[in-house]
């Protein structure tokens, strides 16, 4: 999957307050006290929790990410990759994976493991990006395609490892993994940014639209920024800021209280 090493501070200033978006309802399904916050980016949803006094332990795949978290956050971060956690079975009560699933290349065995690693009767809550792109892709799709930007092919998973990107298709994820479903839904929110935080994002190659800016030539990259200067300049409201509609999928799920830790 993609490599998200040393971009912390670009990811926080623009893609980390998209997801930003999704963590009250997330932390508002799952039951007080401790948390464990998975993909934990540079620790907003974590800090978010401790600021409602919960103690939370953070985990991140990428160094730079960790290293931001931990400035951010009094508790314990780690670094470490689904699907393998350094953490013994049954430790946690909570857990948050925000906008994790979607990025791993083996969502099943990511499943298993937070499985494992939850109480019984302790609750798992989670969001993936729904297939077909939101608005502010549509729009750098736009920028991309009038500055004459070569996309490469899409990252995908083996047929055997994909699945529906919907609030149903993450809820049958949870049942293949044995936890028991206790709801799925859509979020909506306004994802609202400056063009330079997002600027910040796609010049430092995050997420998809990021890694198309990267892989143009220089004279390229420099049409992008200049069509993209232009774009955002007539979609910007007064105050210079940037407003998408989002959308993306959440499911609830619980590992059975009846079953052995």
């Amino acid at each position: 999957m993609r490599d998200w090493t040393a971009t912390a501070e670009a990811y926080d200033r623009s893609f980390a307050t998209l997801c930003d978006g999704a963590a009250a309802p997330l932390l508002a399904e799952l039951p007080e006290g401790p948390l464990l916050d998975v993909g934990c980016g540079t620790g907003r949803l974590a800090a978010r929790a401790e600021r409602a006094g919960r103690t939370v332990t953070a985990l991140d795949a990428d160094e730079s990410m960790v290293e931001a978290a931990r400035a951010r956050l009094y508790g314990q971060v780690l670094r470490a990759e689904l699907p393998d956690l350094p953490l013994p079975d049954a430790r946690a009560s909570a857990i948050a994976a925000n906008f994790v699933i979607n990025h791993v290349g083996r969502p099943r065995a990511a499943l298993a493991e937070l499985r494992r690693v939850l109480r019984p009767g302790g609750r798992l809550a989670m969001t993936i990006w729904h297939a077909g792109g939101a608005s502010w892709s549509a729009m750098l799709g736009e920028v991309f395609d009038e500055a004459g930007a070569v996309l490469p092919a899409p990252e995908r998973l083996p047929v055997d490892e994909d699945f529906d990107r919907s609030a149903d298709g993450l809820a049958g994820l949870a049942s293949e993994a044995r936890f028991e479903v206790r709801g799925a839904c859509d979020l909506h929110w306004d994802w609202r940014i400056r063009p330079e935080d997002l600027w910040a994002g796609l010049e430092a190659g995050i997420a998809t639209p990021g890694a198309v800016v990267r892989a143009q030539t220089p004279q390229v990259r420099a049409r992008i920024r200049e069509v993209f200067a232009a774009r955002t300049g007539e979609l910007a409201d007064s105050g210079g800021i940037l407003s998408f509609p989002v959308r993306a999928a959440s499911a609830l799920a619980a590992r059975p209280l009846d079953e052995e830790a």
